[in-house]
């Protein structure tokens, strides 16, 4: 390797990782203060970067959340999508995927708060959330697992029941202490009936065994999780 091909990596490298201290910064900024409010300031201060620094990868408050969102999303998909690909019923790919995304959210509190202030925009505007969801809802309509009008309908189901049960996390006691350790399981066995599967149907669904989501050490996910340190 020449030496402006290894200054290139190098630069690259140092940029990337200047974007990602400000992507982490801001997601736990968001995630106390909501998705709707200014946040360039406090990242800003969390990450300990100069305002001319910032500016160099982030424009707006808005273009900001739309990285975290983007980063978030993938990271956490592309995770659940390794396991779910795996099966055959796409009424058990949601079920699971479902499933994995809340005992998520549940073990990773930063993460449960971001998405119940992000709204339904975290999986709107995540590029594989819409990949995935329709494609497993046009499946099991095509097959008669689900008995809904259209996808669309489908996904409302789907992104309100999960955003709520994710909301429902984070707010303050009595709820969130006496949520029951099934609690993914319970909020997937009613959305599956919602989505038209029989009682049945949906309680084997749930009670199949799943794996947890293991984050790489490097992932964002991982960084952010109750034992890691702040950026």
């Amino acid at each position: 390797m020449n030496t402006l091909d290894h200054r290139t990596r190098v630069a690259a490298e140092k940029r990337e990782r200047m974007r990602m201290r400000l992507i982490e910064s801001a997601l736990h900024v968001f995630a106390h203060k909501g998705a709707d409010a200014a946040v360039i300031e406090d990242v800003i201060a969390m990450a300990e970067v100069s305002r001319g620094t910032f500016y160099n990868y982030f424009r707006t408050n808005e273009e900001l959340l739309a990285a975290v969102v983007k980063e978030l999303g993938n990271e956490l998909l592309s995770l659940v999508e390794r396991v779910v690909i795996q099966c055959k019923d796409p009424a058990e790919r949601l079920a699971t995927g479902v499933r994995m995304a809340l005992h998520t959210m549940r073990a990773h509190p930063l993460l449960a708060q971001f998405v119940a202030r992000a709204g339904l925009a975290m999986a709107a505007n995540n590029s594989l959330a819409m990949a995935y969801l329709p494609r497993d809802i046009q499946a099991g309509m095509d097959k008669g697992r689900f008995n809904v009008s259209s996808v669309q309908v489908g996904l409302v189901l789907v992104l309100g029941t999960a955003h709520a049960a994710v909301a429902a996390m984070t707010l303050p006691e009595p709820l969130p202490a006496s949520l029951p350790a099934s609690y993914p399981e319970d909020v997937t066995y009613h959305l599956l009936l919602g989505l038209g599967m029989t009682k049945a149907q949906a309680r084997k669904l749930v009670s199949t065994p799943i794996t947890h989501v293991e984050f790489p050490e490097q992932a964002l996910l991982a960084r952010t999780r109750p034992t890691a340190a702040h950026p």
